[in-house]
């Protein structure tokens, strides 16, 4: 039987998975936002894993702070900046004059995937999963 925690982690691992996918086919903004996602998912996994309750908030600092790990302290500033692409990546009016295609670019979501991958590692490995 799969635990909560576990639910949760499957699928950031989802998001992550598609999102690979989505930067190979240069969907940049789409890669920006399930990167956000993925990292919401792990970080709401982890609070849960720890017997926490957690918000219903997508602010990624909100939920770094409750999880109060000091594993995840060399991400605080990038999670602040994947943080900012929750709205622009999915409205067109997310920024003004912009189209949420020119949100963002292949750097942002290069970078984005790769924080929420190496997030999800540095829990997995804390929490000793495989």
């Amino acid at each position: 039987m799969t635990r909560p925690h576990e639910a949760w982690f499957a699928m950031a691992e989802d998001d992550l998975n598609f999102a690979r996918v989505g930067l190979r086919e240069k969907f940049f903004s789409q890669v920006c936002f399930l990167s956000q996602q993925a990292i919401e998912k792990v970080l709401k996994g982890y609070l849960v894993h720890l017997g926490k309750t957690y918000p219903k908030t997508h602010k990624l600092i909100d939920l770094y702070r409750l999880c109060g790990a000091k594993f995840l302290e060399p991400f605080k500033n990038k999670i602040k900046l994947i943080d900012e692409f929750y709205i622009p990546t999915r409205y067109p009016d997310g920024i003004p004059g912009g189209l949420p295609n020119r949100a963002s670019n292949e750097t942002d979501a290069s970078e984005a995937l790769k924080t929420a991958d190496d997030i999800m590692q540095a829990c997995f490995s804390h929490i000793g999963k495989k």
